[in-house]
């Protein structure tokens, strides 16, 4: 169910997102090639990002690419996602079956419980530099490679990712990479998307 490479666009949704806009990003980027949406709901209630999340599963659907939700399983139930996704210090939960869980997890400490908690996946990071966490000293590249020797679920390789830094995501043992500002800041979210398939895929057109 996981793809063999991973390029997924985090959606940041707060009380001061545009939500027509972020719409329209993801849906460009869904066309660049992303094949993994994660709707990250911060400061509001799961029922007032309803719309939002039924519309990211519209496109993900036609897509034919996969929704996670975070942090709210009633969210991720309501919306047919096909996965719900934790922070790392959220408490454990089972979702229903099919849907997958993954979790957000910042050492190896911390992806060794998540894979005895039984989730799919693993968001590692913060890798590198990165705007949306700038006040965070960023764990490095030697954190991915620690994780995976220890844990044996696919790990996606987050924060400060650029199109350059993918391989070294890659070759350090990540599955794909999760990209925030890269795409959704870029002046042409599409052609953002692309190069970073470009890089996953080793050639220029995706999607």
């Amino acid at each position: 169910m996981i793809p063999e490479r991973v390029l997924m666009l985090l959606v940041n949704y707060t009380p001061a997102t545009d939500a027509a806009l972020a719409l329209s990003i993801a849906e460009r980027a869904l066309a660049g090639g992303v094949n993994w949406v994660m709707l990250r709901v911060r400061d509001l209630p799961a029922r007032l990002a309803l719309d939002m999340g039924l519309q990211l599963r519209q496109l993900t659907r036609r897509a034919n690419a996969l929704l996670s939700v975070n942090p709210y399983p009633a969210l991720a139930e309501w919306c047919e996602a096909d996965a719900l996704h934790l922070p790392e210090s959220a408490p454990p939960y089972t979702p229903s079956a099919p849907m997958m869980l993954g979790r957000s997890v910042h050492s190896v400490e911390a992806a060794l419980r998540a894979e005895a908690e039984g989730c799919h996946y693993l968001l590692l990071g913060t890798l590198y530099p990165t705007r949306s966490h700038p006040d965070k000293t960023p764990e490095g590249i030697a954190l991915l490679r620690a994780a995976r020797e220890a844990v044996s679920v696919p790990i996606i390789a987050v924060g400060g990712i650029t199109p350059e830094r993918v391989a070294e995501c890659l070759q350090a043992g990540a599955r794909g990479v999760a990209v925030i500002s890269g795409i959704t800041e870029a002046q042409d979210p599409e052609t953002a998307a692309r190069r970073y398939a470009a890089a996953l895929y080793g050639h220029s057109s995706q999607g």
